[in-house]
């Protein structure tokens, strides 16, 4: 009995001292890495109305942290190309209500703390990918002297010092809790752009392997007692800008098929069309003659002599070769995570669920649809407030899973109303007209070096060459 005791008072002391361990894990400094899912981008732009809501904004404010500061772009902020993504109109046509997105017309929003003499808590920038990460610098001159370049404009907006980079400034704030979300833009290019091509699109795997553990070493060598948590990538493949529109068009007397059309020969059921098709589609491309259309077929991305050239096609080899390259990116990110000690978020498993089976929020059933589905932006790329809070969530339920702490979630109750659900709507998002501006300004982010022109109506139709596997009346709805 006496030595059942000892066992006994042994046990309850080492378990004392395990929650004595969780309970010093320190949230007070946090920096947060990663891309636009980081920086809180949403509707192809940077700006105050979803940067208050950004994921790791969420998350300081949950901790207890006072003063989160964050690169604010001032309403209604900056894009890829200038300004933020809006539901402009709703089209009034004989098979419903179409709505149409544009971008905001007028002066773009402008950097509220550019002067801060310590880097941001937060370090997420659109359109990075890992190497970006841990080798690119910013000035915050450029943009202040009237000095845009949309190749640099993020990393002049978040870095702004000219000399570090975003690793070397986290490290530099002298973090005690940070979290990673990178690595959707070794993938992502490939998926808006419509071109899956090796070195091109898609980051190389050994190469991924090296920079996301040059970036995960490189924290935890300077900062060898902070607590680091990271996150894998979703699924690109599954994000409305690549799953709302279908390759096919539907014969209203019989409910047959009619396939799409693209350079490269009728779409399969199995192919993908993205958002950057729609413009093209409402004049009749891509959709044949004999179903009403005019018979020239969709672009389809390519590489050739003179470069990338985006299309609004994804071939089924393509799609394979995105899903397979995201799971190899994917293992690598649990792999390195593990080797230095940082804990996993699965949003790549987080994504498939919901995009499955949807999320019920205060008996609100939310999916990944595209507008009605309230998760995402108008970008059909980003989530919207909403989503964040999502997001925000499934890191403090790792957070205090991991480390024995008790952060509260955030209530998603109050995000299902008003303006933060200014992205939700009931109108016919399947048949939404995605200006051409609009699907350019998207595929410039995630690849600014492409040759967007087939992208507009009256594109030639180019021979492929290394291809990659009655008057609608406006209705003007409320401003987001």
């Amino acid at each position: 009995m006496r030595n059942a005791r000892k066992t006994l008072l042994l046990s309850l002391a080492l378990a004392f001292m395990g929650a004595g361990a969780f309970a010093q894990v320190d949230y007070s400094k946090y920096e947060a890495l990663g891309d636009s899912l980081t920086a809180g981008y949403a509707s192809d732009a940077l700006t105050k109305f979803y940067q208050d809501y950004s994921y790791p904004s969420i998350i300081a404010k949950q901790v207890g942290i006072g003063t989160f500061q964050q690169p604010i772009i001032s309403d209604p902020g900056i894009g890829s190309s200038g300004t933020v993504l809006m539901l402009s109109k709703l089209l009034l046509t004989s098979s419903g209500v179409v709505p149409v997105i544009v971008h905001t017309p007028g002066n773009l929003g402008l950097p509220t703390n550019a002067p801060l003499p310590t880097p941001y808590n937060n370090l997420g920038i659109p359109g990075a990918n890992n190497n970006d990460i841990i080798t690119k610098t910013g000035d915050i001159t450029k943009p202040l002297t009237g000095n845009i370049d949309p190749k640099t404009i993020m990393y002049d907006l978040i870095l702004r010092d000219g000399q570090n980079t975003a690793m070397m400034q986290a490290i530099g704030a002298a973090p005690t809790f940070i979290t990673v979300w990178s690595g959707n833009n070794d993938v992502l290019g490939a998926a808006v752009s419509g071109v899956a091509l090796e070195g091109v699109t898609l980051t190389p795997k050994a190469k991924f392997q090296t920079d996301y553990t040059t970036l995960l070493g490189g924290l935890r060598q300077y900062r060898p007692a902070a607590a680091i948590v990271v996150g894998t990538v979703p699924d690109v493949i599954d994000i409305p800008f690549v799953t709302t529109i279908k390759p096919y068009i539907v014969n209203p007397a019989t409910g047959a098929h009619i396939p799409l059309l693209g350079e490269a020969g009728p779409l399969t059921e199995n192919d993908h069309v993205t958002l950057g098709a729609s413009s093209l589609l409402a004049q009749g491309i891509g959709i044949p003659v004999a179903a009403g259309g005019t018979g020239q077929p969709l672009p389809e991305g390519s590489v050739d002599a003179t470069g990338l050239h985006a299309g609004v096609i994804l071939r089924e080899g393509e799609i394979n070769a995105i899903e397979a390259r995201t799971n190899e990116i994917n293992g690598i990110i649990v792999a390195v995570a593990g080797q230095f000690g940082a804990k996993v978020v699965d949003f790549h498993a987080i994504y498939m669920e919901i995009y499955a089976n949807g999320l019920t929020v205060g008996g609100i059933k939310l999916t990944g649809a595209f507008l009605t589905g309230g998760l995402f932006s108008y970008d059909g790329i980003h989530p919207q407030r909403l989503g964040y809070a999502v997001v925000a969530n499934e890191f403090i339920k790792a957070m205090n899973a991991d480390f024995g702490t008790s952060v509260p979630q955030v209530n998603l109750r109050p995000f299902l109303s008003g303006a933060s659900a200014s992205a939700t709507t009931t109108v016919m998002a399947a048949n939404a007209v995605f200006s051409t501006e609009a699907a350019i300004s998207v595929v410039k982010l995630f690849a600014p070096n492409a040759d967007t022109s087939s992208l507009q109506p009256g594109h030639r139709v180019r021979k492929l060459v290394s291809v990659a596997p009655a008057g609608p009346t406006a209705i003007e709805p409320a401003t987001p």
